[in-house]
């Protein structure tokens, strides 16, 4: 497996508040982490950093070769069951960081299995024989609307409350986590992203361009169509190539 991941403030914001990591465990195990924070001043940029910290860490703590799928499960919810916490915590012992949070989106692929864990509308996409599938199901307000038959799919992607998510990490002592499987094959990809992707480059795209792109340069290529897009909000990009 290969992961490649970049970062791009964007074309409007002041600071960047996405926050990534990834690594590898061995041959056969790799991880990934893609934060976006929000909260005013500084507080969206400190929540994701925190959060992409602490669930990385636990990760590359916690796991052994032994784990079983739920225990890799258990793993990633505990993980981000702490850090969501830690964020609260620190956010209600500041009255400058009160009201931070988070999303993340947290994957650990075993021997081609996909665990994938999310909190909120940063996603999960999953590349395979020429088709892109989302993994993932975003925790939003347009997306509540859409499964309520309130929204047609072209409205869901255009309507100017997609940016109102209905969960995220740190906002309350308690969270609601989402999990998720995939498999990952040989020439797949998993993307992971922040909604300053999805909101300016359509499934679409993300598909052309990985099908015309080096997997080296498959993030900044990404960054670089949502940038001439608009670029109204911090980008983040992983990817891991199995």
């Amino acid at each position: 497996m290969k992961t490649v991941g970049n970062s791009d403030i964007g074309r409007l914001r002041q600071n960047n508040e996405d926050a990534f990591r990834f690594g590898r465990i061995d041959d056969s195990v790799c991880w990934a982490v893609v934060c976006d924070g929000m909260g005013g001043a500084s507080g969206g940029q400190i929540a994701s950093t925190v959060a992409a910290d602490m669930v990385s860490k636990k990760i590359e703590k916690c796991y052994n070769r032994s784990m079983s799928e739920s225990s890799i499960e258990n793993m990633l919810l505990s993980a981000i069951t702490t850090a969501n916490v830690t964020v609260y915590d620190r956010a209600i012992a500041d009255e400058f960081l009160n009201g931070m949070g988070t999303t993340i989106v947290a994957a650990v692929i075993k021997n081609g299995h996909i665990n994938v864990a999310h909190v909120g509308d940063s996603r999960a996409y999953l590349i395979h024989d020429g088709e892109i599938r989302q993994i993932t199901k975003d925790h939003s307000l347009v997306q509540e609307m859409f499964d309520q038959g309130q929204l047609s799919r072209s409205e869901l992607k255009n309507n100017n409350l997609r940016n109102i998510i209905t969960r995220a990490l740190g906002v309350s002592e308690g969270v609601e986590i989402e999990f998720n499987n995939a498999e990952l094959g040989k020439g797949d990809v998993l993307l992971l992203c922040s909604d300053g992707l999805t909101n300016e480059v359509t499934d679409e795209q993300i598909l052309s361009i990985f099908e015309t792109t080096k997997f080296e340069l498959y993030p900044a290529k990404l960054i670089e169509q949502a940038n001439k897009a608009g670029g109204k909000d911090n980008i983040t990009v992983v990817a891991v190539q199995g």
